[in-house]
């Protein structure tokens, strides 16, 4: 697995690339706060023909910059990121607040992807103000409410261990963006083929979302990862990724 950083809009972009050289790819778009590590599972999915990257939003991870306050200027960083490395036949998978920039993408530039993949979210994002503030006093709501109950302790501190990197006006911006975020009146005019995932017991994007997801984009698939909360490719990654597979091939 290669670590890289490219220039995007300039502002140093890092990313892990698995896989190079295909004549697809495939680019993983971490939630609020999160990083890379997101992807750590998927990285490793088996698609022959596909290059596989999971970037650093700015602000984020080993990405320079401080993030954004809206999913649109997220939109553009990732048109940018895709335009500079010259990339061609891209499925874009994005979770949580991935997920609403994929769906954005998807509204705005349908012609520069094949397909989408949205796990995790919803076509509207509205945070509770005690998670807005408790972001803004440094504490991490999502281990209490991102995981399925009976998720093994030890998975949620590895899948967290990014979390704290990430400063916390980074998280706070990526909150509020989403706060902002409210494309249901939009939605049905997604033409893209469309993966929608959600793990059967995600409290914070519950499966209503992905329903509501699934009725209105005309080419779309939902797949519930039993046993999963929030962040189902941290808890089921077999399954998470068996779904992926599915969808691509």
């Amino acid at each position: 697995m290669l670590k890289k950083e490219v220039s995007v809009d300039g502002i140093s972009i890092a990313y892990k690339e698995e896989n190079p050289n295909k004549n697809k790819t495939l680019i993983f778009i971490h939630g609020s706060g999160a990083t890379k590590l997101t992807w750590k599972h998927q990285l490793k999915v088996q698609l022959p023909q596909y290059t596989k990257i999971a970037l650093d939003l700015p602000g984020h991870g080993e990405s320079k910059g401080s993030g954004f306050s809206s999913i649109k200027d997220y939109v553009e960083c990732v048109k940018s990121f895709i335009k500079v490395l010259n990339l061609e036949n891209v499925t874009l998978c994005g979770h949580s607040m991935g997920g609403a920039i994929v769906q954005m993408f998807s509204l705005k530039y349908p012609l520069l992807i094949d397909a989408i993949i949205i796990a995790g979210s919803g076509a509207k994002l509205k945070v509770h103000q005690d998670i807005l503030d408790a972001t803004l006093n440094g504490l991490n709501y999502t281990e209490q409410w991102a995981y399925c109950e009976n998720t093994k302790k030890e998975l949620i501190s590895q899948a967290e261990s990014d979390f704290l990197k990430t400063d916390k006006m980074v998280r706070y911006k990526d909150f509020l963006a989403c706060n902002n975020f409210d494309i249901m009146q939009d939605v049905s005019r997604i033409e893209n083929p469309t993966l929608i995932i959600v793990g059967s017991c995600d409290k914070l994007t519950p499966p209503k979302y992905a329903q509501y997801l699934k009725e209105n984009i005309k080419q779309s698939t939902l797949q519930i990862v039993q046993n999963a909360g929030h962040m189902s490719m941290w808890e089921q990654p077999d399954d998470f990724n068996r779904t992926i597979c599915n969808f691509l091939q």
